[in-house]
C-alpha cells in the first residue's frame, strides 16, 4: 500500500510497467478535465473510471481485495477515508474472479484520510475499505486507475 502526497506520486515509478502508465497518463492530461465514466488507456491492463460516490456512513467490517489488479485512489473532489486492512480474519465473501473481487475481515484497520492532495495505491491481496465518510462531504468525485499486476 502506498499513500502519499500527490506532488510525490513520480517516485513511485518503476515499481511496475502499468504503475508508470496510469502515473504518465494523469500527468498527460489536467487531473479535473474528466467526464464521469471509464477511460482505456491501455486495454484491460490500464484504465481510468470516473466516480462520483456517495460516501458510506455506516460502519462495515468488510474489507475488499483484489488478486490482479491494483486499485489507485486520487479524489478530485471531497474528502474520504479509505481504510487499509491487516491481519485478515476469515473470508465475507467468496471472491469473484470474473469481477477480480472479494471481501474479508480483519483484525486491524488503519483509516487514510484522501483529499485532492494525495492518493493512495491499494496493491493486489491488499485488503482496503474505499468510500467511507470523513464527517465532511457527502459526496465525493474520485479517479480510480485500475492497473493489472502481473
Amino acid at each position: 500500500m502506498i499513500f502519499d502526497d500527490l506532488k510525490n506520486v513520480t517516485r513511485y515509478k518503476g515499481i511496475h510497467p502499468n504503475l508508470d502508465k496510469a502515473i504518465d497518463y494523469l500527468y498527460q492530461y489536467r487531473k479535473d478535465t474528466f467526464e464521469l465514466g471509464k477511460y482505456e488507456i491501455d486495454g484491460d491492463k490500464v484504465f481510468l473510471v470516473v466516480q462520483e460516490n456517495v460516501l458510506n456512513q455506516e460502519d462495515s467490517d468488510q474489507f475488499e481485495y483484489h488478486k490482479n489488479y491494483a486499485d489507485f485512489h486520487l479524489l478530485t473532489e471531497g474528502h474520504e477515508f479509505c481504510s487499509y486492512g491487516a491481519r485478515v480474519l476469515d473470508e465475507a465473501v467468496a471472491f469473484d474472479d470474473n469481477a477480480d473481487i472479494g471481501f474479508v475481515h480483519c483484525q486491524d484497520c488503519y483509516p487514510l484520510l484522501l483529499g485532492h492532495h494525495n492518493f493512495a495505491i491499494f496493491f493486489p491481496r491488499e485488503p482496503h475499505q474505499p468510500n467511507s465518510y470523513a464527517g465532511l462531504e457527502e459526496k465525493v468525485r474520485k479517479y480510480l486507475f485500475k492497473i493489472l499486476i502481473d
